[in-house]
């Protein structure tokens, strides 16, 4: 009886042990997410209100290169259709036309 009773809190332990590792590890992986913020410069096309369509150099999955852009994160600024601008992002590019991504900044450009 001494065997078994041993025998099966050796089992109920190594479970409890086995399932709070794997919680931690899942855990950890979750803080590590990091988001890579990326830029390009470009010209505005066309401004509606706080938005703006900006033709930005050829980056990779935007092969057309016209760009939603969000100008409500700068409102220091006043922007013109023509003007050069550099425009932050998280690095996520949506699959649509024109691209749209989520705009962290952006500046006039010289």
């Amino acid at each position: 009886m001494t065997r078994i009773f041993k025998a099966l809190a050796i089992i109920v332990l190594l479970t409890i042990v086995g399932c709070s590792n794997s919680t931690d590890r899942s855990e950890e992986k979750n803080n590590d997410i990091k988001t890579e913020n990326s830029s390009f410069v470009g010209i505005i096309k066309k401004i509606n209100g706080n938005s703006a369509i900006v033709s930005a150099k050829v980056f990779e999955g935007n092969p057309e290169g016209d760009v939603f852009v969000d100008l409500f994160v700068n409102n220091d600024e006043t922007f013109q259709v023509g003007d050069k601008v550099k425009v932050g992002f998280d690095g996520t590019i949506k699959e649509s036309y024109p691209a749209q991504i989520n705009t962290l900044s952006v500046e006039l450009v010289d």
